[in-house]
């Protein structure tokens, strides 16, 4: 069996989808995985099954750090996740120890900072100026791997458009073992929910807006975000819908995740429009269909591309057309919105987007690439 090194920008103990299902998970059955843990907490090498705890003043020189006491020549793959230092510090060993590289970006977050606060002033062109020659030296070290894992064709399109190597799209996916059937929530308030991070280029104070603008009182929000600070800041400024709002505390598990989940009819998708957005399938969006609930989803392309109305409901990021769908949903028999979340786990189920259907899939890519 050929085995891979897959070398994350995940802390230890960390839960990310893609990585705890699909590389630690599913991809097993066809690779022997072992996964590299960057960590600030430990000053020392670990191996916990096939962990290995890196201390983070070593990812620079990852490759030599892991050289010492254990043979690299094993692996007859190296995959990066998102750090181009330490793609440069993988790619400097690819012939000495003859593995294959893949590289794989999963959010382009300091293109939307860019773009969120672009201005003409002297320092706004210059971290721009910065930005392009680090993305000039990331498409260089990317044009050297083996294989590319961008979230979507779209976003190769958009972001990564001089990436030239082959391109494997890796989208988050359903558990198709962890798939939870829905029952509706009992009393006539509609419990509505929103997973994921908040930060300024989310725009959740739009969202807000409309929730405080309705005219129906029953419905309930409920928010699980890992990093609290920005909503709790944004919440204190919608005092009138403190009783109506609950931000939730330890969820620290996927199993937790799903739990909490489960206890509402509604999941909250809604994004602004923008490049990114624009180009994939909100993982937020695919942890309410695993549970069985439907999503108010951001009217756009890529989003229909997926989903109908059979399995959805669409909005356009504004203040009014996020009430009036809102409303529509809150007029909706419970049982119907049941329906509509099961749909939507079955058209995900029916297009291969599960991550035992990818892991089967990319192992074969990587088994080709390999064979060369």
């Amino acid at each position: 069996m050929n085995k891979l090194l897959l070398i994350t920008d995940q802390e230890e103990y960390s839960e990310n989808g893609t990585i705890t299902t699909l590389f630690d998970g599913y991809l097993k059955k066809y690779w022997d995985v072992d996964i590299v843990y960057i960590t600030p907490y430990k000053h020392s090498f670990q191996r916990k099954g096939n962990h290995l705890i890196v201390p983070k003043k070593y990812q620079d020189k990852v490759m030599e750090y892991l050289s010492t006491g254990n043979d690299l020549c094993q692996y007859d793959f190296v995959i990066v996740r998102n750090k181009k230092n330490v793609l440069e510090n993988v790619l400097k060993y690819k012939e000495t120890y003859q593995y294959k590289v893949g590289y794989r970006i999963s959010y382009p977050k300091k293109y939307h900072q860019l773009e969120l606060n672009q201005s003409f002033s002297p320092r706004g062109i210059y971290n721009w100026l910065k930005y392009t020659m680090k993305i000039k030296k990331r498409n260089k070290f990317a044009n050297l791997c083996d294989l590319f894992l961008p979230t979507s064709d779209e976003a190769q399109q958009i972001f990564y458009p001089d990436i030239k190597v082959k391109s494997f799209p890796l989208f988050i996916g359903l558990d198709p073992e962890k798939l939870r059937e829905h029952s509706q929530t009992e009393g006539e308030t509609i419990h509505f929910i929103n997973i994921g991070t908040m930060d300024r280029l989310r725009e959740f104070d739009v969202v807000l807006d409309a929730f405080e603008s309705l005219s129906f009182t029953n419905w309930h929000l409920n928010i699980v975000v890992a990093e609290k600070t920005f909503i709790r800041r944004l919440l204190a400024l919608y005092p009138k819908m403190k009783e109506k709002i609950t931000l939730h505390e330890g969820v620290h598990t996927l199993d937790e995740l799903r739990d909490i989940t489960s206890q509402n009819d509604m999941g909250i998708a809604l994004l602004p429009q923008n490049n990114f957005h624009n180009t994939v399938i909100a993982n937020k969006i695919i942890r309410y269909s695993s549970c069985g609930l439907p999503s108010l989803m951001v009217n756009n392309a890529k989003n229909h591309s997926v989903f109908s109305e059979e399995e959805a409901y669409f909005s356009d990021f504004n203040v009014n057309s996020i009430r009036e769908n809102l409303e529509k949903i809150m007029n909706i028999p419970k049982a119907e919105l049941v329906i509509k979340g099961k749909n939507s786990q079955e058209k995900l189920l029916k297009i291969r987007r599960n991550y035992k259907v990818l892991a089967k899939e990319l192992a074969e890519e990587m088994n080709k690439i390999v064979a060369k």
